[in-house]
């Protein structure tokens, strides 16, 4: 602060010293020559401004150099205040606290003296009942026997007449399926129906199916020409539902078996677990 004093004393002595100069300026233009009087009053008028400016700077500097020093004295004012009411609320919950643990002995000690309560009349009930249990004969006791009787053996039961009929159903032989079948196309969803089948064809027949158990059997397509003509003439009807294509079908070519199907017998239809596998070969 000094400091700033100081300077603000150079400057204002400058600043006299200027003015002065003007005023020695002005009375030697009345008796000297005109043009070296005017030049000491430039040089006066230009000392005097610079000492001008130098006195703002300074004051506005000491202003600027005032600021933070108020700041600070309010934002310790500030934090003052904080602490004051933190430490309050402190000491708030300080006694929150101790009135909580109070609370809590109360309630331990009376659960405590419950529990002594129901002790003290559980024991007697024990002792009182230990000593009105009765006493046990332990001695033995002698039981007469009587004599066993033989007890009746049971008969054995008749076995049941068995009907003549009954004989002949369980001696009847299961019905021969045939070795081969055949059949035009598939002619229900996802099988071939019973009644569509023939043992003896009258005509061009695609598939040739061949039983392997009572409900088990295999299909393949047909080596006949005629039948694999009628097959290429409209592959969608004949082949799409009961085989599985390795390769294009083409006009003029040879329908070859390269993995024969697999059907169940499900009612009146012989369901296609497994699709036949063929190709076309030229």
């Amino acid at each position: 602060m000094t400091k700033q004093l100081v300077k603000i004393g150079r400057l204002t002595g400058l600043m006299v010293i200027g003015l002065a100069t003007v005023v020695q300026a002005q009375d030697s233009t009345r008796v000297a020559s005109a043009g070296s009087g005017v030049g000491y009053g430039r040089l006066a008028i230009i000392l005097s401004l610079l000492a001008l400016i130098g006195v703002v700077l300074l004051w506005r500097r000491t202003l600027n150099a005032k600021a933070p020093a108020r700041d600070t004295a309010r934002s310790t004012d500030v934090n003052q205040s904080v602490i004051h009411e933190l430490s309050d609320r402190l000491k708030v919950l300080e006694q929150e606290r101790n009135q909580v643990k109070k609370r809590l002995d109360v309630v331990e000690a009376s659960l405590e003296q419950l529990r002594q309560r129901t002790t003290v009349p559980q024991n007697q009930f024990r002792e009182q009942a230990v000593r009105n249990e009765p006493v046990q004969d332990v001695t033995p006791r002698t039981t007469a026997t009587a004599p066993t009787q033989p007890q009746p053996t049971p008969e054995p039961a008749p076995t049941p007449a068995v009907s003549q009929s009954q004989n002949r159903t369980r001696t009847a032989p299961a019905p021969t399926l045939p070795s081969r079948l055949f059949a035009r196309t598939a002619d229900v969803p996802g099988g071939f129906s019973v009644g569509s089948l023939t043992e003896s064809p009258s005509r061009p027949m695609v598939f040739i199916i061949t039983p392997t158990a009572p409900m088990q059997a295999t299909f393949r397509v047909s080596d006949d020409p005629e039948a694999q003509r009628l097959a290429l003439s409209d592959p969608y009807s004949y082949l799409s539902e009961a085989c599985q294509y390795t390769s294009r079908p083409e006009p003029n070519s040879r329908i070859v078996t390269v993995l024969e199907g697999r059907l169940s017998l499900q009612g009146e239809i012989w369901v296609i677990v497994q699709k036949a596998e063929i190709s076309f070969t030229a």
